[in-house]
């Protein structure tokens, strides 16, 4: 299973970040632990039988407790959340893009 660590440095990719000069690791397993409660609240289903997966915010070091198929869909939200912070009007198409890749990959279709 990947860490959340490993989602945030996925996450920047997009975003030329890979120094982790424009946006703060904290910002982004905030992000990552909300993609997980919207997977909890969405699709239910994923966390039957998983202990890991209880309510409660991880940390960095923490496995992403949810299957790995699901580990892109994670970290295109937490790019559309840092795209969406940087300025709304220049980057709102690109943040939109990634949160309908998660959604899309959430929704099981």
């Amino acid at each position: 299973m990947p860490t959340l660590q490993q989602v945030l440095d996925r996450a920047r990719i997009p975003l030329n970040d890979a120094g982790k000069d424009r946006y703060l690791d904290s910002e982004g397993l905030g992000y990552a632990n909300d993609a997980v409660k919207v997977l909890r609240r969405e699709r239910p289903d994923l966390f039957i039988g998983q202990f890991e997966a209880l309510p409660g915010d991880k940390a960095l070091g923490e496995d992403l407790p949810v299957d790995d198929e699901y580990f892109p869909a994670v970290c295109d939200y937490v790019t559309a959340r840092w795209e969406f912070r940087d300025d709304e009007t220049a980057v709102e198409e690109k943040a939109v893009t990634f949160f309908s890749l998660f959604k899309s990959a959430i929704s099981g279709a």
